[in-house]
């Protein structure tokens, strides 16, 4: 599809949204400015294909920055010689996905952000998708895709977020679920969630505006959770549209330092409990985080490379660590509140349903989704 089949597109799917409104039809059939930015970090393996999938995509309006967090192999050297068009900016170190990410948003231009992995691979229709469901409503801030593992093709890794807040267990909605054979009708737009993956991740700027660039204390992981939770407060929408699909190699920087990983996604998971939660929330979740979450994660959740024991000594940890950060999360908490009031649905249900579909398929989960990257 070529610019302006898309525009064109566009233009007939927003005159059905909107037959009353033609000032807003009017300022849609444009196609805004989208800041692509790709955060790499010894990324030699991936970022090729990677930005390969950028350039197949459709949409007709891109900039394009690749920000490399101090990468120590060849990867730099393939975004400067294959890829020429696209911008480079380079940091002198490591600055994790958070801070990373925020020196791309500070440098682009675009009145929509979409923030990339340098191990996901998209379909080159799906930017356009994602703009579209962006702009069919005025309240949505943020738009996720339906992400992919690479390995196998057909196989869910998310279909947005969720978590139950009696228990703060937070978990991919469709991990490991199999796409169905035909799509399911009027199921294009998931909205029953509480984010959508990083992975790829499309953000509005006047909304990045309003709730600030990502919190860098958040260094690897749950970023995309904070971030979508204070739009919501804020009084916007997030969003999946499971049209826009995206395959991801998964993991690649973290499978290198597998213990490293989980103890930051654990004690930034907490993070989020105790700066999102109300108080009885934020309590009953720490309780079931250390006394019950424990002992389901070391039966259901396996890790290769990662001992039961080393993984409870890294939540011990984490609560820990939180902990003796609990001044900065108190200010934070008000900074937070003053966005609005989130609301939490309890997926009391949803958790076991999700925990029993993981124990009938450990053998699945074990094995082909944990394969090493070649």
């Amino acid at each position: 599809m070529t610019g302006r089949e898309w525009e064109r597109a566009l233009s007939r799917t927003l005159v059905i949204g909107n037959k009353d409104n033609d000032k807003i039809k009017e300022q849609r059939q444009k196609c805004p400015l989208v800041s692509i930015i790709v955060l790499n970090w010894n990324g030699e393996k991936v970022i090729r294909k990677c930005l390969n999938s950028v350039k197949r995509l459709n949409y007709p309006s891109v900039e394009v920055i690749v920000v490399d967090n101090g990468s120590t192999d060849a990867s730099i050297d393939i975004v400067s010689r294959d890829f020429p068009d696209f911008r480079l900016l380079k940091n002198d170190k490591n600055l994790g996905f958070s801070a990373g990410m925020n020196v791309g948003i500070a440098e682009s231009r675009g009145d929509l952000i979409l923030l990339y992995n340098n191990d996901a691979i998209a379909h080159p229709e799906s930017l356009s998708e994602m703009v579209k469901t962006m702009l069919l409503d005025d309240a949505t801030a943020i738009v996720g895709g339906l992400i992919l593992y690479d390995n196998p093709k057909d196989v869910i890794e998310s279909r947005g977020g969720k978590f139950d807040p009696i228990t703060g267990v937070i978990w991919a909605d469709g991990n490991g679920e199999r796409l169905p054979s035909q799509r399911p009708q009027n199921e294009d737009i998931v909205t029953d969630l509480e984010y959508v993956s990083g992975c790829a991740l499309l953000a509005k700027r006047d909304v990045i505006q309003k709730i600030g660039l990502f919190d860098e204390e958040f260094i690897l992981w749950s970023q995309d959770l904070d971030w979508c939770l204070k739009a919501k407060r804020a009084g916007f929408k997030c969003v999946l549209d499971t049209s826009a699909k995206i395959r991801h190699v998964g993991s690649y920087s973290s499978r290198r330092t597998p213990l490293k990983s989980y103890s930051g996604k654990l004690k930034s998971d907490i993070q989020v409990i105790m700066l999102h939660f109300p108080v009885v929330p934020m309590l009953s979740a720490l309780f079931f985080q250390v006394f019950v979450v424990p002992f389901v994660d070391a039966l259901v959740f396996k890790q290769p490379g990662i001992r039961a024991r080393s993984r409870l000594q890294a939540r011990v940890i984490a609560i820990c660590e939180n902990l003796k950060n609990i001044k900065g999360i108190k200010s934070k908490r008000k900074q937070i509140a003053a966005l609005g009031t989130l609301r939490m649905k309890p997926r009391k249900l949803e958790l076991v349903k999700f925990i029993v579909f993981r124990v009938r398929t450990t053998e699945f989960y074990s094995g082909m989704l944990l394969q090493e990257v070649h």
